[in-house]
């Protein structure tokens, strides 16, 4: 054992040591502490960030409830044209429009719009077409298409924008629209927003001040019909069709253009003849100071103004062989929230409605690319004598086709390049980038064999389901109204226009699918497929078609086609009472039992 003087030197050097020694080990252990106090913070940093990830996706997902989109709106990245998917399948049955990703608006746009740049956006973006009952007959400069499309796809990234914001404010529709506008003072794209509607849609600020409140009318669905005083014969056997024989309990809206449109004795007449029918000025819901409505046009501003959510505009000269509802359950509709049906294919060579469309939209969806039209086949794509859209998640391509029928974009353009409403539909939603998808048959016809060749049939425009069966005809039940033939048809035959047939026009992009299609034919291998002829040939003059089957009309079909004729005469009968200064009470008529 070692002894050390206690002396005060010793004492010292000792304590020194004591020092040393604990401030060693507590430095020894200082990186151990560092690192887990560092972990530490670094999981505190990593649980913040997955908790404000959390919340903003759940931001996204709400904002996706309120307002559905398709998946390539969800992403903020450029994503490709085929972001929005459906089955496979469906591509053997429609013909579906994949639509173009329009990016979600960010705060690096909000900020853009406080630069130069962003100024001299705005000042393209807000520059006025015209006000309200102005003539641009000598003026047809004033509008732009092309920049039309710009300023309504900036409005779409826009709307998904603000709308949530709109639903989060408290109060009526009134109180939030007050609200928001408030909020534009401080919120530049609010501000824009709100400036770029006036501008774009301003027959929609009739009462209100935002499309967010008429959006929230919507609810349920139903079928709509537009009619003045010369359609009413029409419109009556129309909706009696439907009410009587058909028995669909579908809730019916019928839109004039005021009492000069349609009288009141005969509005009271439409609604007194069935349950469940409605009779509504679109005036009264719309500006027609912006609109001037006329003719075709009062189509889709009908639809817009329909408080129903998902809604079916009929012509009033349009019969159906199946219950309408039928069309709500078709899976096109389903994918995409809008329904369109091919028009006959009639006049190829026509180049005026694919050059301007293509110098107005660099940017389109799947579809016009393989449309007849573009390829020159046919001068007309769409027949609008029915049209299905869901107005909760196709609002934005519903308010592109309004704007396309427009008083002077309609005169001035729109009814120069198209025939009149009919393309109007599937480009409004081009204009935009919304999908939409068009039932994969091209318009045949009903009616009767030609007396002189038992190979063609001759009479209406007939279009079928998704499975190739007969559904509905547009044009009357005259024999051929165009020609002034006003006899009526005896239906017993039909023959489809082609385009659904099944190995020609079929394509498949997967092998399961492709097997499926050899399944359904009972071939082994695709060498066998039999391919199908050519779409069958229009006499236009005469309506007929001829070049493939003649096809029988079922019994069922028969009676209904043939019972409508019944119901025809009565209304023709009643027409002719109110044209004569007499009213007449519908419900004296057994409409049930009425025939030929």
């Amino acid at each position: 054992m070692i002894s050390l003087p206690r002396t005060p030197l010793v004492k010292l050097m000792l304590a020194v040591f004591v020092v040393l020694s604990i401030t060693a080990y507590t430095l020894s252990g200082r990186p151990s502490f560092d690192k887990d106090y560092w972990s530490f913070r670094q999981q505190q940093e990593a649980e913040r960030d997955y908790k404000s990830r959390q919340q903003h996706q759940q931001e996204q997902y709400q904002q996706e409830q309120e307002h559905p989109r398709f998946p390539a709106e969800g992403s903020k990245e450029r994503v490709p044209l085929n972001t929005f998917k459906v089955p496979e399948s469906l591509h053997l049955t429609h013909d579906i429009a994949i639509p173009h990703s329009i990016p979600l608006w960010t705060k690096a746009d909000t900020d853009m719009l406080e630069t130069s740049m962003g100024y001299t956006l705005k000042t393209e973006m807000l520059r006025q077409e015209y006000r309200k009952n102005e003539d641009l007959t000598n003026h047809p400069e004033r509008l732009n298409f092309a920049e039309l499309s710009r300023a309504e796809r900036i409005y779409k990234a826009l709307w998904n924008h603000v709308y949530p914001i709109y639903q989060s404010l408290k109060g009526s529709d009134k109180g939030r629209e007050g609200q928001l506008i408030e909020l534009a003072k401080t919120r530049p794209e609010v501000d824009f927003f709100l400036s770029l509607e006036r501008r774009l849609y301003p027959w929609l600020h009739y009462g209100r001040r935002t499309s967010f409140s008429l959006h929230g009318t919507y609810k349920g669905r139903g079928l709509i019909f537009c009619a003045g005083n010369h359609q009413f014969e029409f419109v009556v056997t129309a909706i009696q069709a439907i009410r009587n024989r058909l028995k669909s309990k579908l809730p019916i809206q019928v839109f004039h253009m005021g009492e000069g449109d349609l009288s009141k004795p005969r509005q009271k007449y439409l609604k007194d003849m069935a349950a469940g029918i409605e009779v509504i000025d679109v005036t009264d819901i719309l500006d027609n100071g912006f609109m001037q409505l006329g003719g075709w046009a009062i189509k889709p501003f009908a639809m817009l103004a329909s408080n129903f959510e998902e809604v079916m505009f009929v012509d009033a000269d349009a019969y159906f062989l199946q219950d309408p509802e039928v069309l709500f359950d078709d899976p096109g509709y389903m994918a995409t929230g809008a329904l369109f049906f091919f028009d006959r294919t009639l006049f190829p060579d026509w180049t005026v409605g694919s050059d301007w469309l293509k110098s107005i939209l660099p940017i389109m969806s799947s579809f016009p690319p393989k449309s007849r039209m573009f390829n020159l086949l046919s001068a007309h794509e769409q027949e609008s004598g029915v049209v299905l859209i869901n107005k909760k998640t196709r609002f934005l391509g519903m308010l592109g086709v309004c704007k396309m029928n427009g008083k002077w974009e309609r005169d001035l353009i729109t009814y120069k390049v198209f025939h009149g409403d009919k393309e109007t539909f599937w480009t409004g939603f081009e204009m935009v980038q919304e999908p939409y998808a068009f039932m994969r048959n091209y318009g045949g016809v009903i009616g009767e064999l030609r007396p002189d060749d038992d190979k063609a049939v001759c009479g209406a425009q007939l279009h079928e389901d998704h499975k190739g069966n007969p559904l509905w005809w547009n044009g009357g039940l005259y024999r051929n109204k165009n020609a002034g033939v006003n006899r009526y048809l005896t239906f017993d035959y039909w023959m489809t226009g082609g385009g659904h047939q099944k190995h020609r026009e079929r394509y498949t992009r997967d092998k399961e699918t492709m097997l499926q299609v050899l399944l359904d034919e009972g071939v082994d291998n695709s060498d066998k497929l039999v391919l199908e002829p050519m779409d069958a040939s229009w006499d236009f003059g005469e309506s007929c078609l001829s070049g493939v089957k003649v096809n029988v009309l079922t019994r069922r079909e028969k009676e209904l086609a043939n019972g409508y004729v019944g119901i025809d005469k009565i209304a023709r009968e009643d027409g002719r009472t109110f044209y004569n200064g007499g009213t007449v009470d519908p419900r004296i008529h057994d409409w049930d039992t009425a025939t030929a």
